[in-house]
C-alpha cells in the first residue's frame, strides 16, 4: 500500500489530553511535591495512504479500508517539549462512537475491543530526553476472518507522574484517533445530510445556528464547518463563523453548533451553511432570525422547483398533436 510520508505540523491534531488520578498506597513518609514540568508531550502521524493524502482527517489519523487478511503500518513521532526526560508508554485502546452528539469516546486506560486485539506498538516504551523526538510503528493485521464493518481505536502516549505522599499518581495521555474499515476495494464511501437548522440564543444571549448532520454514507464523519450570514437588517453582513460536531457513526445523527458575536441583530439574515467531513462538503441556504430565547427552526431560502422542463416539454407536444388532429378534420369536413 502506497502511504504519503513528511506530514506537515500544521494538520495533524492530537486526539487529547487526559489526565487522570490513579490511587497508590500511601507513601510512608510525605514526600516533597516537584514543580510541574514546562511542556508537554506529543503525538503526531507521520504516514498516510496515497489515496487518501489530499483528505484532512487522513493526515491526522489512521484511517483505512482494509480486505480481510491484509497488514498495514504506520509511523508516528512521539514529542517531548517539557523540561526534564519522561518515560512514555505506547498502547493501543478500545474508542466508540456514541450516539445523541457523544462523538468519539475512548475507553477506560486499556479498554480492549476487536479492533484493538489487530494492533501493536513497538516499541511499547520510550524515554525521551528534554526537547527530543523518537518514532514509533503502529501495526494492524486484520484476521482473515475479520467481520466487515467499521471499528474505532485510540493509540495512546501515556505519561505518569512520580505518586505523592498522599498515594495519588498523575498519569496524563495524548493519542491519535484510528477509524478502520473492513471490507474488500475501497470500502463504503463516506457521505452527509444536512437535516434541521435552527437559529437560538445562548444561555449568556448570544446568537446560535444549529446545523443538524446525518451521517448517511458508510464510514465515520468528524464534520465541522462555516455559516456567512447576509442580507442582514439594512443589508449588512457578518463575517464566516466556524463551527464542529463530535464524530457520527454510520445511520447517526449529531449537530455541529456555530455560535455568533452577541452584538449581531436579530435579522432576519440570509444564511450559507457549509458542512464538511473530509473529503465530503454539502452546502444549505436558509433565512435565520435569532429569537430572544430558546430556538427556532429555518426556513430553506433556496427558491421552490418549478416546474421540470422536460413536463412543459410534453405538454407543448401534446399540444400541437391536438392542434394538428383538429386541423386535419376540418380539412376533411370541408371536402365532403
Amino acid at each position: 500500500m502506497s502511504l504519503h510520508r513528511g506530514l506537515t505540523a500544521g494538520v495533524l491534531t492530537l486526539l487529547t489530553f487526559a489526565s487522570v488520578f490513579v490511587t497508590q498506597a500511601p507513601a510512608a513518609a510525605q514526600q516533597p511535591t516537584e514543580p510541574a514540568p514546562v511542556g508537554s508531550v506529543g503525538i503526531r502521524l507521520l504516514e498516510a495512504p496515497v489515496s487518501l493524502q489530499d483528505d484532512p482527517r487522513a493526515l491526522a489519523y489512521i484511517i483505512d479500508n482494509l480486505a480481510p487478511g491484509t497488514t498495514i503500518t504506520r509511523r508516528i513521532e512521539v514529542s517531548n517539549s517539557t523540561d526534564r526526560e519522561q518515560p512514555v508508554t505506547l498502547y493501543p485502546a478500545a474508542a466508540s462512537i456514541g450516539a445523541d452528539d457523544a462523538g468519539f469516546e475512548v475507553g477506560d486506560d486499556r479498554a480492549v475491543n476487536e479492533l484493538t486485539t489487530w494492533m501493536s506498538v513497538v516499541p511499547t516504551d520510550l524515554t525521551l530526553a528534554p526537547s527530543s523526538a523518537a518514532e514509533a510503528v503502529v501495526t494492524v493485521a486484520v484476521p482473515p476472518d475479520a467481520p466487515e464493518g467499521e471499528q474505532y481505536a485510540v493509540v495512546w502516549a501515556q505519561t505518569a507522574g512520580a505518586p505523592t505522599g498522599t498515594g495519588i499518581q498523575n498519569v496524563s495521555r495524548v493519542g491519535i484517533r484510528t477509524y478502520l474499515s473492513v471490507g474488500p476495494g475501497n470500502g463504503p464511501a463516506a457521505d452527509l445530510e444536512i437535516g434541521d437548522v435552527s437559529a437560538a440564543r445562548t444561555d449568556t444571549g448570544a446568537p446560535e445556528v444549529r446545523v443538524g448532520v446525518t451521517n448517511t454514507g458508510g464510514r465515520a464523519l468528524d464534520p465541522r464547518g462555516t455559516v456567512e450570514l447576509s442580507g442582514g437588517p439594512g443589508g449588512i453582513s457578518a463575517a464566516p463563523a466556524q463551527g464542529s460536531g463530535g464524530s457520527i457513526a454510520p445511520g447517526q445523527s449529531g449537530n455541529v453548533t456555530f455560535t455568533l458575536d452577541a452584538a449581531l441583530p436579530a435579522g432576519p439574515w440570509q444564511a450559507e451553511v457549509t458542512i464538511t467531513s473530509g473529503l465530503v462538503n454539502k452546502t444549505s441556504n436558509l433565512e435565520v432570525t435569532f429569537p430572544e430565547q430558546g430556538s427556532v427552526t429555518a426556513e430553506s431560502s433556496a427558491p421552490e422547483a418549478g416546474t421540470p422542463v422536460w413536463i412543459w416539454a410534453v405538454v407543448a407536444l401534446l399540444i400541437v398533436a391536438v392542434a394538428a388532429v383538429l386541423l386535419m378534420a376540418i380539412r376533411r369536413r370541408k371536402t365532403t
